[in-house]
């Protein structure tokens, strides 16, 4: 059952009848098993575009026109080697490419006042639609199948760079899988005037044919790094994906806006790798002139955080990270003692918002420091350096943008059209979770009427379980991964619990056997010591022979072979010497120190021997003196 394509007053409730009567499912979209830099890395989404098809990774997330590259981007093959990897649009290779006059182009300029245009390129595109095809999985179990979509919208690239805060400039490496607009289409006037030439976008066409059940999509981008796989679902949303409450805003035209109230820095569990546990009132610190609030713009097409410099400096001066002005953004010294530990704990980010139109309700997205170790490569930058993708300054649109890096962690959705087709949908924030979840989960329905939807109960700390290092809060040395406990200070933490005494023996009766079991071992070892006495006495071996010579380093208690004279081997550095072998942890060790060990000491003294047991234990006589 397919929908009209061409959307009128009265097209999209007859939509909405088909979904609700042949009762579609959302459909899922795989993402591509590469992913991309080269300030992520990324995962992607696999399309297909003209005929014969061309093959085309783009990055999932933005409104109005998906972005496209043409071959002429890269004139410079060697900095183009992401580029080539996800894949070029050859237009003329195409036989049903169409373009039109209205739609007008991109020449020089800016994209940032193009609507759908990747807001921080400079360079030049064009309009163009395409027969596209891309694979969608109905369900869990449901099988992987193949979609088309006509007149999809794109903005073909034929030049277009990126440009640093030192002026540099890059060719753009990837596009952007637009995921849909506040109109159904994108028109222009064709001449004649009627009908009007409508370019399509993946949730509507999807809609309109009647596979989702509204125009509308949830997402999920994840993080390579730390193997949180991509969720992307048209006409619904994965619910393992969106934690605790799901904040409901108004869109723009071509942004989704939200207040940001606070940034602080905390720690799930465990120990800090800072000298606090946390931290608040980063946003305006240092800055009179910030209000309570700040809108932000949330935008998967831009990869970094963008944020007044008074709220980096704020942050960084907890971080082991330093400012590097060419590129705008700061990188982790990974050779400081804290990195390793920041990035490896339950230490995070923290962003509060506005949750709805209430002033007074909030809600918090933690981002985890391991996701905000970022890794930059060619061609911005000659080797592969880890960096914090916070920039200091405001997005090209002149808001402050939290990006992609933020949006590993946090879950996006849109429900683009309520059930009356009057464009006022809404957008859905909500915290994401982490590496310990679920794959492969049933998505959730969003029907065309839905202004909010309902988030899961799971808990995000155990999203993380056993991808962070929980660290010590006494500092006796204990560390956690996950919900296993690690001891590091060589002793165990809590002492094993006693077994309890078998039934019959009376307290005395174990009273007395562990008297009589202590005489027993101690009687055995005086009698070997008094026959070894004996033995020494008999034949004692010849001065400075091999034998004296391990006599007199006999194995002690630290686990620490006989000393013997080097043959050759093992000496530190041709010295002769032996090497000092390290402290087994039970005490320190007497080789290397100058002194031999002490030879065993003959023991007098007195021994009990037990009578026989009686109802009150072991009765022990008087000493008995010991022959020498």
């Amino acid at each position: 059952m397919h929908c009209p394509s061409l959307v009128t007053a009265g097209v999209l409730p007859f939509c909405s009848l088909v979904s609700i009567v042949f009762a579609v499912a959302p459909q899922a979209i795989p993402f591509s098993s590469n992913s991309y830099g080269p300030d992520g890395p990324w995962h992607a989404i696999t399309i297909g575009v003209g005929t014969p098809s061309q093959s085309l990774d783009l990055l999932p997330g933005g409104s109005w026109s998906s972005d496209v590259l043409a071959p002429s981007v890269c004139v410079d093959a060697t900095a183009c080697t992401i580029a080539k990897l996800a894949g070029f649009y050859n237009a003329s290779a195409s036989s049903t490419n169409v373009q039109i006059g209205q739609t007008g182009n991109i020449r020089n300029s800016s994209f940032e006042s193009t609507v759908g245009g990747l807001p921080s390129l400079t360079g030049s595109a064009d309009w163009m639609f395409e027969t596209a095809a891309l694979k969608v999985q109905d369900g869990v179990s449901g099988q992987t199948t193949d979609v088309n979509l006509s007149d999809f919208d794109m903005l073909v690239m034929s030049e277009a760079s990126e440009t640093l805060p030192d002026g540099t400039t890059y060719p753009v490496q990837i596009g952007s899988l637009s995921l849909g607009a506040p109109q159904f289409n994108q028109s222009w006037t064709r001449s004649p005037p009627n009908p009007r030439f409508n370019g399509t976008f993946l949730p509507a066409d999807l809609f309109a044919q009647g596979r989702v059940p509204s125009n509308s999509y949830g997402l999920h981008i994840g993080s390579t790094a730390m193997r949180i796989p991509g969720s992307l679902n048209i006409g619904g949303f994965d619910q393992s994906r969106a934690l605790g409450q799901v904040s409901s805003q108004a869109y723009l035209e071509n942004h989704l806006p939200i207040d940001l109230l606070d940034i602080g820095i905390g720690v799930a569990e465990g120990g800090s790798p800072f000298n606090f546990t946390s931290k608040a009132g980063l946003l305006a610190a240092g800055n009179s002139t910030l209000s309570p609030s700040m809108s932000v713009f949330i935008e998967a097409p831009l990869p970094y955080i963008y944020l007044p410099q008074s709220t980096c400096d704020a942050i960084t001066q907890y971080l082991p990270v330093s400012y590097q002005a060419k590129y705008g953004l700061y990188f982790w010294d990974t050779g400081a003692a804290e990195y390793q530990r920041i990035v490896s704990s339950p230490s995070f980010l923290s962003f509060t918002f506005r949750l709805n139109s209430n002033i007074n309700q909030n809600f918090t997205i933690n981002v985890p420091f391991a996701l905000l170790n970022l890794t930059l490569t060619g061609p911005i930058v000659d080797r592969s350096i880890q960096y914090l993708p916070l920039r200091p300054t405001a997005g090209p649109s002149g808001k402050y943008v939290l990006g992609r890096a933020f949006l590993q962690a946090a879950f996006i959705g849109v429900n683009w059209q309520s059930a009356s087709n009057d464009g006022s949908g809404a957008w859905f924030l909500a915290q994401a979770p982490g590496p310990n979840t679920q794959t492969q989960n049933e998505a959730t329905t969003i029907q065309p009427s839905d202004a909010t939807i309902v988030g899961s109960a799971n808990s995000w700390t155990d999203t993380w379980k056993g991808a962070w290092t929980v660290l010590s809060e006494t500092g006796s040395g204990n560390t956690s991964t996950g919900d296993t406990a690690t001891t590091t200070s060589g002793s165990s933490t809590s002492p094993p619990t006693p077994k309890p005494p078998p039934k019959g023996i009376s307290p005395g009766g174990i009273a007395g056997t562990a008297v009589g079991g202590v005489a027993v071992i101690s009687a055995s070892l005086l009698g070997v010591l008094f026959l070894y006495r004996r033995s020494r006495a008999a034949g004692k071996p010849e001065p400075g022979s091999q034998e004296e010579r391990i006599i007199q380093t006999p194995l002690t208690d630290f686990g620490v072979e006989p000393r013997r004279e080097s043959d050759g081997y093992g000496s530190e550095l041709g010295t002769g010497h032996e090497p000092m072998r390290e402290s087994g942890g039970y005490g320190s060790s007497e080789l290397g120190t100058g002194h031999e060990p002490q030879r065993p000491v003959e023991i007098s003294g007195g021994v009990y021997r037990p009578k026989e047991l009686d109802d009150t234990g072991y009765i022990p006589q008087s000493p008995v003196e010991m022959a020498g």
